[in-house]
């Protein structure tokens, strides 16, 4: 049994937490399936973890209030969607409980996991219960209450207990979870979380390679073989590492003459020799000869192969990808500058053509460095955001608490149609006062209503939807349910038109509908109701494929 935990332990049981949550990440994901499976919570607790990961899975050295405390920070900075910032602040109430200590023995791992439910709420500002909040609550509650406890193991498996429990009650909590038949998937994830946690508590390891479930796992990009064709000139050659089995020893082997050779066949040549062993490194244009040449000498135990121009091309298409913002070229020009958030390479130029000084592309949820690079690309001193999406303002507003550079006022922007219609109207050389208010006005008196196609089968409440319906939800409401979408649409238009007339009624498109039935749906909109002016607008967004709204 283990009685307390250095930093060392920490770090080994955050990672089998991590790898936990890897391994359950779609599961996770599918959990939002209402009808749409557009969740990411999976996803964005995976990213924000492993950022926090990345700057302690070498200090097997550090203490236990350095190991919390760089986890915690980076995890912080690389937090993802609302669920990576509510596990963030989780663990830097974590490590701020350890900052005295240089073990944490089960009173205080029962301290700190309060800690962490204290800094959880903390992050958000108005709590909903039925969430993954609850589960920590109730969950570090237990052990608080179980406490005196007589090791680690105890800890975990009271606090584990008791989350299972709490997340079995959410949807009593939460009736979208009822509704949906769903358990909070941030909750699950805690749960996934240390479920890791214990497993490497029992020695058990988490095997990534076969899933429980479905296919999951943040992975590289698939080779995308459009990228090479018969013309494709393959300048850079093989990188070749290997480890040889020598057949003679040491004394009858001349390292350097080996090495001579098989400079000849390459460049960037490193080698190693341990006793009959080589390990060795060397790129080349005919990794042929370069395999000949060492068998001459002995067999590879071990032998990697990657095409460079392969690797240089995926790593170019990374690099344009990752050029995620689109800014001025005179910052600090104005008297405030605004941020925006566009989930297609379309709308952040269409944001940025409007006013936006900065524009972050991204089809997931921004971390909260991505804000933070963005506040600093503006070079101003009053910065406005539009995180346009409920999945960003969370990530958003640390951000703008963390920046020192500016002050930096959020919105509650939850879609780029609100954030299209303010920035229409915006006045970008008034105060930022005033453009606050302006377009807190503009975006609290659109209704906006979107149109999905439903992925499941599902009942909602008292409507039945089957799969590939189309249907209509205007918050948590359904408005409409048809075969068609256009009857959908006209249904929605005709109930919200009688609920208050807009003068203008705007369709968002995505990518999944084409330009030419966008244009015959506004117009068959129009003819319906004769008094209202329909604009279309092409998003490129590959989750949502129309957003009405009406002004």
């Amino acid at each position: 049994m283990l009685k307390k935990i250095d930093g060392k332990i920490y770090i080994d049981l955050v990672n089998h937490g991590i790898k936990n949550i890897e391994k359950h990440r779609s599961v996770l994901n599918d959990l939002n399936v209402f009808p749409v499976p557009d969740g990411d919570t999976g996803t964005n607790m995976l990213m924000t973890l492993r950022h926090g990961y990345e700057a302690t899975e070498q200090g097997a050295h550090l203490s236990l209030p350095d190991a919390a405390r760089q986890f915690s920070a980076s995890a912080v900075f690389g937090a993802r969607g609302n669920s990576g910032v509510i596990v963030s602040q989780f663990f830097k109430g974590v490590a701020e409980a350890f900052q005295d200590a240089t073990e944490a023995d089960p009173f205080l791992l029962a301290e700190a996991l309060r800690a962490g439910c204290r800094g959880a709420y903390a992050a958000v500002a108005d709590p909903v219960e039925g969430t993954m909040l609850t589960v920590l609550k109730d969950a570090s509650a237990a052990v608080t209450q179980a406490l005196p406890l007589d090791s680690v193991e105890e800890v975990v498996s009271v606090f584990l207990g008791a989350a299972r429990v709490s997340l079995r009650n959410t949807p009593e909590l939460l009736p979208v979870l009822k509704k949906a038949n769903v358990v909070d998937s941030g909750g699950s994830g805690i749960v996934y979380f240390f479920e890791g946690v214990e497993k490497y508590l029992r020695g058990e390891e988490i095997d990534l390679d076969r899933e429980e479930s479905v296919t999951v796992g943040v992975t590289a990009p698939a080779l995308d073989l459009s990228l090479f064709h018969k013309d494709t000139a393959f300048l850079f050659g093989y990188c070749i590492e290997g480890l040889l089995q020598l057949r003679m020893s040491g004394t009858e082997f001349s390292h350097a003459a080996f090495k001579e050779g098989l400079s000849a066949l390459g460049e960037s040549l490193v080698t190693s020799l341990e006793g009959d062993k080589l390990k060795l490194h060397v790129h080349s244009k005919a990794p042929g000869g370069i395999f000949n040449y060492c068998q001459g000498f002995g067999e590879f135990l071990t032998v990697h192969i990657e095409n460079m121009t392969v690797q240089n091309t995926l790593q170019e298409k990374l690099e344009r990808e990752r050029q995620k913002f689109l800014y001025t070229d005179t910052p600090g020009s104005a008297e405030f500058a605004v941020v925006a958030v566009a989930t297609s390479s379309v709308m952040q130029k269409k944001f940025f053509d409007m006013g936006a000084d900065v524009v972050i592309a991204s089809d997931i949820a921004p971390s909260s460095k991505d804000f933070m690079d963005a506040f600093h690309h503006t070079g101003a001193k009053q910065i406005l955001v539009f995180p346009n999406s409920p999945n960003s303002i969370l990530s958003s507003m640390q951000a703008g608490s963390l920046y020192k550079g500016a002050r930096v006022t959020v919105l509650n922007s939850r879609s780029i149609s609100e954030c299209y219609a303010a920035l229409s109207v915006m006045d970008f050389d008034g105060s930022m006062d005033d453009a606050v208010a302006q377009a807190n006005d503009t975006i609290a008196n659109i209704r906006q209503v979107t149109l999905y196609r439903a992925a499941n089968d599902v009942r909602y409440g008292t409507r039945a939807i089957a799969k590939n319906d189309f249907f209509a939800l205007r918050d948590k409401s359904i408005l409409a349910v048809d075969r068609s979408l256009e009857r959908v649409a006209l249904q929605t238009v005709e109930q919200l038109q009688a609920e208050a007339e807009a003068a203008v009624i705007t369709l968002f498109y995505g990518r999944n509908v084409p330009s030419e039935y966008a244009e015959h749906l506004a117009e068959s909109i129009a003819e319906a109701d004769g008094f209202v002016e329909v604009a279309t607008v092409s998003t490129m967004d590959t989750v949502y494929d129309i957003t009405m709204t009406f002004e």
